[in-house]
């Protein structure tokens, strides 16, 4: 039984790359609050898989520091070329 890959409904374009930018922007606050009480702090390591552009795995970064890891993997790979 073969599987056809599962594709992104709202696409891999710059548009919708935007669009996530600006939801960010919007809910990186909450997203901050969300990943604190999920015991994300110092040291830690995550994986953010299906990250998209990136931008809950930098509010993560934030918070892992120096000591911590963030490892973010999208299959959309232009989504870490974009200019922020």
């Amino acid at each position: 039984m073969s599987q056809t890959p599962t594709r992104y409904v709202m696409g891999h374009d710059d548009r919708e790359r935007r669009r996530l930018f600006l939801q960010a922007s919007i809910l990186n606050p909450l997203s901050d609050q969300l990943l604190r009480r999920a015991g994300i702090s110092s040291g830690v390591r995550v994986l953010d898989i299906g990250c998209g552009i990136g931008e809950l795995s930098m509010v993560a970064a934030r918070l892992v520091g120096r000591r911590g890891r963030v490892t973010g993997i999208d299959i959309d790979g232009k989504a870490f070329a974009r200019k922020g």
